[in-house]
């Protein structure tokens, strides 16, 4: 079988374009290679979190078989996390040799406008979506439609599994579980009970649900308490007006948790206010502005699903597809805790992109 080296070892265990107005802005030389084999997660049961997970060892292809062209759609390219999954796409695509369009909704509130892009990409020339939804389950419709004419691989995004081929997804449940374990391991039951405000992101998001229900499910066996909660969009402004809300509604305030956007904007809100060294920060999930904080010792973890492999995975998952070789439908990468101990040892080219890399719209 070709995926002889792929299935070696298993053991039980997120600025709107029109699909005619694609561009390419100039990219990084630097591209992301992953030569040796991975170890993933794979769910028995795809596209369902709560099933069995196993760990499995996955060589990416090296060349496709012929110039394949995939559609990509991403909500937005408005932050890092998403920046880096371009880069990951991109930087496969160009080592496979196949071709690339993407396009982006706008922001998660853009589903109309996604649901067009993927209807557009459909009834185009393409051999494959490749699709980071906006919606869990508002995008099945749309999807299913769409699978008629062309398989449709989930990226990054969780998305209920009608039409959907392959996925390449972490669970974010376990993102928050990861953000939430650093008070577990750090604040145990019976100890210490540090106040937390916990800013998770956008209320209405898939992602968020996921995220928020993971990080209050671990913090049940810490002593540190969640005293205050603030949702919201992930735009810079608004999380520093919820960073300074929290702190000037809890003057005793141990430490805030929540979306990187988030931390991002209190390390300079407690810069600003001298209370770097009393108010400490948690992430869940991965950003450049996270791993400066963490090596700098200004935050204390941040849990990373590798962005930029993500979108390596999925351009290689639909590739396999497309040539008719073995492919695993529902596998990500393992999500991993960085701390100001192991940031300088682990991989930071699978989670985020290099400083001269450009969102790249075209892959000719």
């Amino acid at each position: 079988m070709e995926l002889i080296g792929i299935f070696e070892r298993c053991s039980a265990m997120r600025t709107s374009t029109s699909l005619g107005a694609a561009f390419l802005v100039a990219a990084a030389t630097s591209a992301l290679a992953i030569q040796s084999t991975l170890t993933l997660t794979s769910w028995g049961e795809h596209f369902n979190f709560d099933s069995q997970t196993t760990a499995l060892d996955y060589t990416p292809l090296s060349k496709a078989e012929k110039k394949w062209k995939l559609c990509v759609v991403f909500p937005h390219l408005k932050d890092p996390y998403w920046v880096a999954t371009n880069y990951g796409v991109v930087s496969h695509a160009r080592s496979l040799g196949v071709a690339v369009d993407l396009f982006e909704a706008g922001g998660y509130d853009h589903l109309e406008e996604q649901k067009k892009l993927v209807k557009d990409c459909a009834a185009a020339d393409y051999d494959a979506i490749l699709l980071g939804t906006v919606s869990y389950d508002q995008m099945t419709e749309t999807v299913t439609e769409a699978a008629q004419s062309v398989p449709v691989f989930a990226t990054v995004n969780a998305i209920q599994g009608d039409g959907i081929t392959g996925m390449v997804a972490v669970d974010w449940h376990d993102m928050g579980r990861a953000a939430g374990q650093y008070f577990v391991d750090n604040y145990p039951q019976g100890g210490d009970a540090p106040t937390v405000a916990w800013l998770p992101g956008p209320e209405a998001a898939g992602w968020v649900t996921f995220t928020d229900a993971g990080f209050r499910e671990v913090m049940q066996n810490s002593a540190a308490e969640i005293s205050a909660v603030y949702y919201g969009d992930t735009g810079a402004d608004f999380q520093r007006a919820l960073v300074e809300e929290a702190l000037d509604a809890n003057p005793d305030l141990d430490y805030i948790a929540g979306n990187a956007v988030a931390i991002e904007a209190a390390m300079g809100v407690l810069r600003q206010r001298g209370l770097t060294d009393q108010v400490g920060l948690v992430a869940d999930y991965f950003t450049p502005a996270m791993y400066r904080g963490v090596r700098r010792g200004i935050i204390s973890s941040a849990p990373t699903d590798s962005a930029a492999l993500q979108g390596t995975l999925s351009v290689d998952q639909a590739v396999r597809h497309l040539e008719g070789k073995e492919t695993p439908g529902h596998i990500g990468p393992v999500i991993f805790s960085v701390t100001k101990e192991n940031s300088s040892t682990f991989p930071v080219d699978q989670s985020l992109a290099p400083a001269d890399f450009n969102p790249t719209f075209k892959v000719d």
